[in-house]
């Protein structure tokens, strides 16, 4: 057995999760974190950040940590959970995760429940940011925002003190969840992008990334077919694939997301 099939061994292993053959990035490694409250778009945006790697040949751990709502499975098979909702055992996977991408060098995207404590209390007890940055391991924070001032609640707890103040730091704003009929531009700018802590993670260097509504989420998610095959108008057999309209959509959204992620695509796994 090759080092590189013994290391992702040992990985699926500690994970509990049977086979999975994640080689190691080129490069540093990314962690990429998603932050924020519940829907607000952070496992869409983490399906496509995950889609977008694998049809580049860039295999990437993904960790759903949502202890409600375990969706990303279903549509990425790279996909580890943890074994239980319990608190402890949710905080022992993710040390875990952490641990077997210090040994094995890969991507990771990290997706908690919306509001999930347990990153944060694990950043601040273990010094995250910096012991990773010290090991050779990049920590992304992406910040994924709705239109309400409640939404730069978690973004104030997470920078107080550095805590994830990472030099790669994305506040991404969600135009998927602003109402219908109402403007992008001003739902953000008179309760998000005016709040003291948004300014000021911006003036420390963050970048704002605008993510564009997806009308047929509901569907992809609901059939877990790839944003790639959709846009094609396939799903993965025994799946009813989308209509020629929201294929297009779909196809559309992701020209769209390269777009507006390419100010940050080299964090991207």
């Amino acid at each position: 057995m090759t080092k590189a099939k013994r290391n992702a061994a040992s990985t699926a292993k500690d994970l509990g999760t049977g086979q999975i053959p994640i080689r190691a990035a080129e490069g540093r490694p990314k962690l990429i974190l998603l932050l924020g409250r519940g829907s607000r778009g952070k496992t869409l945006l983490a399906r496509w950040m995950l889609g977008r790697a694998e049809d580049a040949g860039r295999e990437t751990l993904a960790g759903d940590g949502d202890r409600t709502n375990q969706t990303l499975a279903r549509s990425y098979r790279h996909t580890v959970s943890p074994p239980s909702a319990d608190d402890a055992e949710v905080r022992g996977w993710v040390a875990g995760l952490v641990e077997a991408q210090i040994r094995d060098r890969f991507n990771l995207v990290l997706d908690m429940g919306g509001g999930d404590l347990t990153v944060k209390a694990l950043a601040r007890e273990m010094e995250l940011l910096p012991w990773l940055t010290g090991l050779g391991i990049d920590l992304v924070a992406v910040h994924v925002i709705g239109p309400a001032g409640d939404d730069v609640a978690y973004v104030e707890s997470v920078e107080e003190g550095g805590l994830l103040a990472s030099p790669y730091t994305a506040l991404v704003l969600n135009e998927g969840v602003v109402p219908l009929g109402r403007s992008p531009h001003a739902a953000f700018s008179e309760s998000v992008q005016a709040h003291p802590i948004f300014a000021a993670t911006v003036g420390r260097g963050a970048c704002i990334v605008s993510m564009p509504r997806l009308e047929p989420a509901p569907d992809l998610e609901e059939r877990g077919i790839p944003f790639s095959l959709a846009a094609q108008g396939l799903a993965p057999p025994g799946v009813t694939p989308l209509g020629p309209w929201k294929a297009q959509q779909t196809l559309l959204w992701l020209r769209r997301m390269e777009e507006r992620f390419a100010s940050i695509s080299e964090w991207l796994p």
